[in-house]
């Protein structure tokens, strides 16, 4: 009855802490009151609705207009990812637009359209009485970039045209009246002479897209060309910000997926669009303490989870069902080499696999979509990374069949009964295992959305997606889920033979956690390794850098999907109920806001 009390305490205590971290991020995104902050959803000209997240300061109005930034993700980044630069910018007196591309997180798939809504959006903002439209700027990271030279160009009004080699003749390309100042983030570069609005390039010395030696990325001469020179200095204006003809390199100590989050981009941000908009820059930084608000609501919600699991467990209606009755319980083997190496020979055939695994089921899994090419498996990253797990998992199972039946001679009869499900009531059991992990998710589910509708604010953390589902979102939900159940019962069956032991629980549950997480680490410590001891990047391709991203999804997301595989199996002796859950939790943080693929 103590633990039960202990439990139910920690749930509400977990609570607690989830809404102030919240209130935390909330306080500093909205500048203590002087900046309104807004998930909108927009319905554009074309009929298609796209979200937006807006940071607008309270002196913005129709009287005082203030200048405006639209800020772009990359591939498949949700627009939560520009909302450090965001607030920031806007406690400096400049609206804040962030944008979630048609095809990602909850804007609607928008087929054959330029820019994926940046050109909509442009317009969008154009019409609005309390933006300055002289004073317009974009922020692009990585595919961004393209999506704001989407709507950055437009043609000539004077209707002058220009021929190409091939004698092809087309409407000469002119900067949209009104743009001061245009940014990119790891991708993209600086604007020539021609274009007369500032131009500012941000590169990280750990960004996986760029392809020479970091250490002299300051006379690479696709850089330093730009500028007429052999060399630059990064941080340094080059021409002069107030007649349009600025150019900046900035760089920070940080890499392409976050580098959006670091404090050298948000402060480079700052810089740069303060003195292309003549603004005061006299403000500190404080979009850490946002991070640190959202980073401790996201622990928090994931303990909740925990507890209300063991909580239901102990339930009469899933406790008869879904705890399996005294039974032979294998435990990890006494060979401690053995345990080593289920643990660390998988995680590296998974690191030497992913840049193969991850494009290459993109490939096959985007097949599978109806003719509208909008239904089916098209999430571009889930399919990598789905299919990256099959492959790891069908590799595991081949090595733990090795040692237990070669090697440590494990008792057959148990591994058989540890297959076996649990009671008498077979479909029983699966019904109530689903419905455990549904009314779990669910409430947490709840919880979140109402934060989010209480603070305005979508409570991630790096890439990790704790987010509202659209209709489509949802039904890509139902079509993963099988699909992650797979290789998730395959690997609880495998870690419940082989990381448990009875008398040490922390034990355990760091076994469950590293057999879970030392794949996608061990492939970014041999991407990143390379990086910082040979200074150059072993991500040289789309798929490449789609499974950085993949893996970097999966080094956070394996924490909690350890850590709730050894505490429910602990409690339930039955590896079906953390397979299922876990596969319910890893399928909706996957389709959450990942890029749906629409081909040509």
């Amino acid at each position: 009855m103590k633990k039960k009390s202990s439990v139910k305490c920690l749930l509400w205590i977990s609570l607690a802490v989830f809404f102030a971290g919240l209130l935390l991020a909330s306080a500093v995104s909205t500048n203590g009151g002087k900046t309104e902050m807004r998930r909108l959803s927009v319905m554009t000209d074309r009929g298609v609705a796209i979200s937006l997240e807006v940071y607008k300061p309270v002196t913005a109005t129709r009287e005082t207009p203030a200048p405006a930034i639209m800020l772009i993700p990359g591939g498949n980044a949700s627009v939560e990812y520009m909302s450090d630069a965001g607030l920031e910018l806007a406690r400096r007196g400049i609206v804040a637009i962030g944008i979630e591309p048609y095809t990602i997180g909850r804007s609607d798939v928008e087929k054959d359209n330029d820019g994926l809504g940046s050109i909509d959006v442009t317009d969008y903002v154009y019409g609005l009485d309390f933006i300055d439209t002289n004073n317009i700027g974009y922020i692009g990271r990585s595919m961004g970039a393209s999506r704001v030279n989407a709507a950055l160009y437009v043609p000539d009004p004077s209707g002058a045209t220009v021929t190409d080699a091939q004698g092809n003749t087309t409407p000469k390309q002119v900067i949209r009246d009104g743009v001061k100042g245009v940014m990119y983030v790891g991708a993209g570069s600086l604007l020539t002479d021609e274009y007369q609005i500032n131009s500012a390039l941000f590169e990280g010395q750990w960004d996986n897209l760029y392809r020479g030696d970091r250490r002299e990325m300051y006379k690479n001469p696709q850089y330093a060309s730009v500028l007429g020179l052999d060399q630059f200095e990064f941080w340094k204006w080059y021409g002069d910000p107030a007649n349009g003809t600025g150019r900046i390199y900035y760089e920070g100590w940080t890499g392409h997926t976050i580098g959006l989050s670091s404090y050298s981009f948000v402060k480079a941000a700052c810089d740069f669009y303060t003195t292309t908009f003549k603004l005061s820059n006299d403000h500190p930084i404080l979009y850490l303490w946002k991070e640190f608000g959202t980073a401790l609501a996201f622990a928090a919600i994931i303990c909740a989870m925990i507890c209300l699991v063991l909580i239901l467990l102990d339930l009469d209606f899933f406790r008869k069902d879904l705890v399996a009755q005294p039974r032979t319980v294998i435990e990890a083997s006494p060979k401690k080499w053995t345990l080593w190496a289920g643990l660390i020979i998988p995680a590296i055939f998974g690191a030497a696999t992913a840049a193969w695994a991850v494009p290459t089921g993109q490939g096959i899994l985007n097949k599978w979509v109806s003719a509208d090419q909008i239904h089916g498996t098209n999430i571009q990253n889930v399919n990598g990374l789905v299919f990256w797990l099959c492959c790891l998992q069908l590799f595991g199972i081949v090595l733990w069949a090795l040692i237990n039946f070669v090697i440590t001679k494990t008792d057959k009869k148990a591994l058989k009964e540890q297959i076996t499900l649990p009671g008498t009531r077979k479909g029983v059991m699966l019904v109530k295992g689903l419905l455990l992990g549904f009314v779990s998710l669910l409430a947490v589910y709840f919880v979140v959305t109402f934060g989010e509708q209480l603070f305005s604010i979508s409570p991630r953390f790096w890439k990790v997606q704790i987010n509202s589902l659209t209709k489509l979102r949802m039904e890509k939900f139902l079509i993963y889920f099988p699909l992650y159940l797979l290789p998730f019962l395959l690997a609880n069956y495998m870690h419940t033979t082989s990381c448990y032991i009875k008398d040490k629980p922390v034990l355990s549950t760091v076994l469950f956690w590293l057999a879970n997480a030392l794949p996608p680490m061990f492939f970014l410590c041999y991407a990143y390794g390379k990086i910082a001891f040979l200074h150059t990047t072993p991500i040289t391709s789309l798929g490449m850098s789609r499974a950085n991203g993949s893996l970097v999804d999966a080094a956070i997301m394996m924490i909690p999907v350890g850590i709730l595989a050894s505490i429910t199996y602990r409690k339930t002796k039955n590896f079906y109920v953390p397979a299922i859950f876990n596969a319910m939790f890893f399928t909706w943080m996957a389709v959450a806001t990942d890029l749906i693929y629409i081909g040509k």
